[in-house]
């Protein structure tokens, strides 16, 4: 998966932002992972640097994305695949929200002229998860 991605992350004020990083931390002793990271929900992935070079914070400025506000995030199970990026993770519902960010993400970062592609991806690919590991 080279590249950038996008990210969404849990407001700093909010329990999460001190729970998730401990939780990942645990987890990764627990089954001998070096890898930390921040907790988020990939909203797109792939980005080439050409994207948002020179400067990523106007690139990122630059983004038609829906309001924040209306994204709610609803943790459902645990899953586990054969991925390096997914090994363990918190499964997401797909909500109208989330799937708007993303689907909007997508559109901006693939330049999807149709709007039936970006629509598509986020309907039928795109998979809302907060990784553990």
């Amino acid at each position: 998966m080279p590249g950038s991605s996008l990210w969404l992350l849990p407001p700093a004020n909010h329990t999460l932002s001190t729970v998730l990083p401990c939780l990942i931390d645990k987890t990764s002793n627990q089954f001998g992972s070096p890898h930390r990271f921040i907790p988020h929900i990939t909203l797109s992935s792939e980005i080439t640097a050409s994207k948002h070079e020179p400067d990523p914070q106007a690139w990122l400025d630059s983004l038609d994305l829906p309001p924040i506000k209306d994204v709610i995030v609803k943790f459902e199970r645990l899953g586990s695949e054969d991925v390096f990026f997914r090994k363990l993770y918190i499964k997401c519902e797909k909500l109208d929200g989330i799937k708007q960010l993303a689907k909007q993400s997508r559109k901006q970062v693939d330049g999807f002229e149709e709007e039936s592609k970006a629509k598509a991806w986020a309907d039928d690919e795109y998979n809302p998860h907060l990784s553990l590991m």
